[in-house]
């Protein structure tokens, strides 16, 4: 049985977010469906129109930054995974707050294997990452 999730890739730099879907590709029995936005509110529009399995959030976005974003998120909708990335040092407070909100946090770069294991990891339960 294939299993299939609904994705949403919120990040302002679009060789980012291509990176995200070339990624997460389906393959062999499991197939993933992404999508992209390009900012905390045109995210945030997407999230309120459709249902999705897993958001993975840059937290260094245009406008809104991430943190709110994510607090929104979470205050509407509890129960969808989100996983904080980041390419940037932030100071201990602000870091500490996603992660106490967030589902997983991936540090930017990444590698394919590194998001593949998270996002799995996230979604079904798999092995830790190493």
């Amino acid at each position: 049985m294939k299993r299939t999730a609904k994705i949403l890739a919120i990040d302002g730099e679009d060789i980012v977010l291509k990176s995200i879907s070339k990624a997460l590709r389906s393959d062999g029995d499991t197939e993933y469906s992404v999508t992209t936005a390009n900012t905390a509110l045109e995210g945030l529009k997407l999230v309120r129109s459709n249902m999705f399995d897993l958001i993975l959030l840059d937290l260094a976005l245009p406008g809104m930054n991430g943190i709110e974003a994510l607090r929104r998120i979470k205050s509407s909708y509890p129960l969808v995974s989100v996983v904080v990335m980041s390419g940037y040092s932030y100071e201990r407070t602000f870091l500490n707050e996603a992660a106490n909100n967030a589902d997983g946090l991936l540090s930017k770069p990444f590698t394919t294997e590194e998001i593949k294991c998270l996002v799995s990891h996230i979604l079904w339960g798999s092995e830790r990452c190493t």
